[in-house]
Parts: C-alpha cells; sequence; structure tokens
C-alpha cells in the first residue's frame, strides 16, 4: 500500500487541482442530470399510463411497464455515458500527469469528449457493456447515496430482496457480481485506451499477472488484498470526514444556535452535510479506483503502448487553446458561475409560495394511541383524548356479515391471537375475541369496537381520520363508512382516508361534504388533477419541504406518518406539515410547542445528526 501511495502522489502532485475542480463541478452536474431526468422520465411514464401518481398498489404495474421499461433502459444507458466521460476525463489527466505534462479542466473535458467519442466510434454497441462491467466497482462509495436519494431505487431495491424468501441468496448474488466486477475492470484502461482485439487485451492482463495458473492466482490475490485495503482506507476515510463534518455542526449549533431549536437546527444543517458528503464519496470513490487501474496500466507496458504513442502526436489548435493556462483558468471560472447561476435558479423556481397552512400543526393518535393501549380499541381512543391529541387515527373493516369494526391487518392473529381474516369471520364470532389481552394484561377483555362505537367513545373530544383499509372483500365498505358516519351526524368531525383513491372517489360521490385524504409512502407523479382527495396522508421519509410548499400551494395539506422520535418529528415540524401521526401524542406536542424538557446535550444532538 505505500507503494501505491507514492507511486500514486508522483503521478497525481502535478495536476491535483485540476482534477480537484473538475470533481466537484461534474458532481454537480451528474447529480442535477441523472436526478432530473430519472424524475421526468417517472413522470412522463406516470402519465402515458394513466397514473396520476405512482402507489403501493400500481408500482409493479408501473415497473413492468413497456414504457417505463424502456425508459430505464435510456436511463442507464445515459448514467453509462456520464461515466464513460468522467473515466476518459479522469484518464486523460492521469495520462497527461505521467507524461509530465500541465492539464487544466477544460483539457480533461476534452479528454472526456474526444475518448468518448473516438471509443462509441470503436464499439458502438460494446462500449456500453464494457462501462456497465465496471460500474459496480467504479460506484462502491456512491451506491449508498444514489440507493437513499433516489426513493425509487431504495423501493425497487427492497421490491427485489423481498422476491427472495432468504436474504442470503440476493446477497450472494450481489458479492459474486461485485467480484465478477473488480475482475473486469483490471482490463478497463486497456480496453478504453488501446485500439487491440479483445483477446489482445485478455492477454495483455494474464501476462501483467504472471502468465501461468499459479503465479496469476497468487498476483491476483495480492492486487485483490490492494484493492481492498484501498477501498477500506477511502471508506474510512469517508466515514471519519462523516464523523468530524457532523461533530463541528452540532457543536457550531451548541454554541451560536437559539436553545429551544437546537435539534431544528442540527437537523437542517446535517441533512445539507450528508447531500454535500454523498457527492464527495462518489468523487473520491471514482478517482481512486480509476487511479488504481491506471497505475496498473501503466505498470503492465513501462509506455509502449499505442494509446501513448497517439497522445505524441502534435495536437490541434483547439487542443492547444485548451491547453493554455488563461483558457483553462477563464473556461474553469465561466463552468463554476453558470452552475452556481443554475443551483440558485432551480432554488427560486422550484419553491412554489405555500398557501394552505395556517401554521397550527395538530396531532393525531396512530390508532388511536398504540404505544400505551391496544391499538384500534375504546382504551386506544381514551387514552387519545386524555393526551389531548386532535385526531384519532384508525383503520376499518368489514366481517362477515357485514359490520364495520376497528382492525388494521387483515389477518387477527397479531391482535387476538386467531389465525383468521377478517372477512371469514363474523362480529358474533369477533366479540369472543380478546384484543387486549396480548398487548397487556391489564387491558384483558378489550374487543375490537364497531365504527359507530368508537364515534361514540370520541363525541365531543377529538376528531377521527378513518383510513379505510382495502382487502378485495370489501367492495361496498365505503359506502357503509360514509352511511355510518352520516347517521352518527359526525361529517364534520372526521376526515376519511386511504390508500385505495377510488374509494376517495366513491366517498366524494356519496358526500362531498366528507374531507378525504390519500395516503401514499412515494411521491411521484401530478397531484394537481387529483380533486378526490383534499389533503395527502405521507410516509415522513418521503415529506421534504419542497414537497409541502407544492402541495400548500395547491391549497391542500399535508399529514406525516408514522413519527415516534423526536428528531423526525422536529424535521416534520421545520417543513411545516398540517398533522403529525403518532404513536407518542404527548412528544409530539411537547416538540411543536418547543417545550420537550432539558436542552439536549451534545451526545443527544449527535444522536440525532447521525440517525
Amino acid at each position: 500500500m505505500r507503494k501505491f501511495a507514492v507511486k500514486a502522489w508522483r503521478l497525481l502532485k502535478k495536476n491535483w487541482a485540476s482534477l480537484l475542480v473538475f470533481e466537484i463541478l461534474y458532481r454537480i452536474f451528474f447529480n442535477e442530470t441523472v436526478t432530473r431526468a430519472a424524475r421526468a422520465a417517472v413522470e412522463f411514464s406516470l402519465d402515458r399510463q394513466g397514473y396520476s401518481y405512482m402507489t403501493e398498489e400500481n408500482f409493479m404495474e408501473f415497473i413492468r411497464h413497456p414504457l417505463t421499461i424502456g425508459l430505464i433502459v435510456l436511463g442507464l444507458l445515459l448514467v453509462l455515458l456520464l461515466v464513460m466521460f468522467e473515466l476518459y476525463a479522469l484518464l486523460g489527466c492521469m495520462e497527461a500527469s505521467w507524461q509530465k505534462k500541465t492539464i487544466g479542466v477544460p483539457g480533461m473535458i476534452c479528454a472526456g469528449i474526444l475518448g468518448s467519442g473516438r471509443f462509441i466510434r470503436r464499439k458502438p454497441v460494446g462500449w456500453a457493456f464494457v462501462v456497465a462491467g465496471a460500474l459496480p466497482c467504479l460506484l462502491l462509495q456512491a451506491m449508498y447515496g444514489m440507493v437513499t436519494g433516489m426513493k425509487l431505487l431504495q423501493i425497487s431495491a427492497v421490491k427485489v430482496f423481498e422476491a427472495f424468501p432468504n436474504l442470503a441468496v440476493p446477497g450472494a448474488i450481489a458479492a459474486v457480481l461485485f467480484l465478477l466486477s473488480i475482475l473486469f475492470s483490471y482490463t478497463l484502461p486497456f480496453r478504453m485506451m488501446m485500439d487491440e482485439p479483445k483477446t489482445r487485451v485478455s492477454g495483455r492482463v494474464w501476462e501483467r499477472f504472471g502468465g501461468r495458473w499459479n503465479k496469476v492466482l497468487l498476483n491476483l490475490g495480492k492486487e485483490l488484498g490492494t484493492y481492498g485495503l484501498l477501498q477500506l482506507i477511502v471508506l474510512s476515510a469517508l466515514f471519519l470526514l462523516y464523523l468530524l463534518s457532523h461533530v463541528l455542526i452540532v457543536l457550531y449549533v451548541m454554541i451560536a444556535g437559539e436553545p429551544q431549536a437546537l435539534v431544528s437546527s442540527v437537523l437542517v444543517y446535517t441533512d445539507e452535510a450528508k447531500a454535500v458528503l454523498s457527492q464527495t464519496a462518489a468523487g473520491m470513490g471514482i478517482t481512486v479506483t480509476v487511479l488504481y487501474l491506471y497505475l496498473f496500466f501503466a505498470d503492465t507496458d513501462r509506455g509502449g503502448y499505442r494509446a501513448r504513442r497517439r497522445s505524441k502526436k502534435a495536437p490541434s489548435r483547439f487542443r492547444k487553446l485548451l491547453a493554455g493556462k488563461v483558457a483553462a483558468i477563464l473556461l474553469t471560472v465561466a463552468l463554476a458561475a453558470s452552475e452556481s447561476v443554475y443551483l440558485i435558479y432551480v432554488v427560486r423556481t422550484e419553491h412554489p409560495a405555500a398557501t394552505a397552512s395556517a401554521g397550527y400543526i395538530s396531532v393525531s393518535a396512530h390508532r388511536g394511541g398504540a404505544r400505551k393501549a391496544p391499538e384500534n380499541t375504546l382504551s386506544a381512543l381514551e387514552y387519545a383524548a386524555s393526551s389531548l391529541s386532535d385526531f384519532a387515527e384508525i383503520d376499518v373493516q368489514e366481517t362477515k356479515d357485514g359490520e364495520v369494526v376497528l382492525l388494521h391487518d387483515s389477518n387477527l392473529k397479531r391482535t387476538t391471537g386467531l389465525n383468521a381474516n377478517i372477512w371469514t369471520v363474523t362480529y358474533a364470532e369477533l366479540q369472543q375475541l380478546d384484543a387486549g389481552v396480548r398487548f397487556n394484561q391489564s387491558f384483558r377483555g378489550e374487543k375490537i369496537p364497531t365504527l359507530a362505537e368508537a364515534i361514540e367513545a370520541v363525541r365531543g373530544k377529538l376528531q377521527l381520520n378513518i383510513e379505510v383499509k382495502y382487502n378485495g372483500h370489501n367492495p361496498n365498505l365505503v359506502r357503509k363508512v360514509v352511511r355510518i358516519i352520516e347517521e352518527e351526524d359526525f361529517v364534520g368531525n372526521c376526515v376519511l382516508t386511504s390508500m385505495n383513491y377510488k374509494f376517495l372517489e366513491q366517498a366524494k360521490e356519496l358526500n362531498p361534504e366528507i374531507r378525504t385524504g390519500y395516503t401514499m409512502n412515494m411521491t411521484y407523479g401530478d397531484l394537481q388533477d387529483m380533486d378526490g382527495a383534499d389533503f395527502f396522508s405521507v410516509k415522513h421519509t418521503y415529506i421534504t419541504e419542497r414537497f409541502v410548499e407544492k402541495v400548500h400551494g395547491l391549497g391542500k395539506e399535508v399529514y406525516a406518518w408514522t413519527l415516534n422520535y423526536q428528531g423526525d418529528i422536529q424535521r416534520m415540524v421545520d417543513c411545516q406539515v398540517d398533522n403529525i401521526i403518532t404513536d407518542d401524542p404527548e412528544l409530539v406536542r411537547q416538540v411543536i410547542l418547543g417545550g420537550s424538557g432539558r436542552p439536549p446535550g451534545f451526545l443527544e444532538l449527535l444522536k440525532y445528526a447521525l440517525k
């Protein structure tokens, strides 16, 4: 590793500044291009498929649609093209350094454009497979940031893993693919910088490893060990940078922040820091990996390969101009200025005026008050009222004989111990079950109440958020729920929510006065035409300030679910959501009022920052 470090420093010391500036500018460009292209593609496909919004119900149909598959392929080609450009720019910088020449950012851009164009002409189809083969190896450090930063990738990854009964299977497949990618990557510089057949490239790499099986295996093991140690060092450096940045943020907030807004300030600053660190990880990861592969390549032929002979040809007037120091400085400044202007434009244009929120954040007790009492029971509703919640969020389903009762799961086993689906059990049979003893012995004998009983229990105390569950066996559930609400004269004291948008449309047709909310766990699509929803109830991990502003701009509200952690609650308060659904209404109320006890100390704030 020491030998590698010495070689790397000798190679980069002449052009390290150009390399740094290029990576900073290119990370911004890459992230904006890929993120915006992905969102535009999703919204375009949703529109063409006739979906207003992506939900858990239509996700698999959306992904399997030929248009979506085609757009995914185009998106992958875009990523591969951008990565290939970056590879040639980095290789151009290293090639110039090897020849002890100075190269500026414009020269690296030129190397990226010319190299990519030449490679595509040589391999009109094969270029994509070459870059794709090395992609897992090149983007190892960037993977986490990409998946967590793009929720669609995160959801897709979860769906893939859920398809396997044992997580060891996809884990093993991923490990094998990653190892193959590393092995393939050793040939990458040869393929990209030399006009030679694949067999000749393979022969060079084979000879570099010793030429015989015993030597190849021994040298390959050493190289993989060096590569693994190098990646571990990079990851360790990134982790230390991550930890240091968050410690400094916490210290700064404790010194300069307002006592009542310490958690809020930490969350705001660390969100920004994580976005920057994600791009830093991507830049460091690909640069160090390409540097390692280039040195492996350069040591193979000691300067006698065709690419180096080509590089000694007289440069064109255009390339001479780009190599000039004055032109390099001016073009670099122009690139930085243009990206800065673009980012300012994005910030200003993508934050519409918020109009819906009146500043008051209401609190909903999740499933009635599931932390302090058995969920969806009268005891839970009693706790919700005593905790001064504004709403009790409950779930309703239908028994075999058509009674509307409070129940979240389709199956009764988790809450009552009976392994049976609700649509197979009559109301009389349901009354024989104990819905409290599995929560705590003190609630022995608690029954599953009907919706009418729940309404009577909370009348004059709090409002109800009634989520209508879809299980494929309750086509008339909405009609029955609306009738019960009307008969109990509770229209003005409840809202009706569902993950099934058709249920909301049915409710609006039956009684337009009932306020409806669309429950979502994704935020892709066009909200503007969703007239069946008066507000949107969204999983808190998908809520951003921009999303809330967008919804408020439509004159509608945002309900966030389910929040039980002070840091998450504070983030939703900062985003100015209209309602927070929680198992701990008292904690939420304390955070909203800024009275959550003593000011948090250093370790507590650091815990929020690192979460």
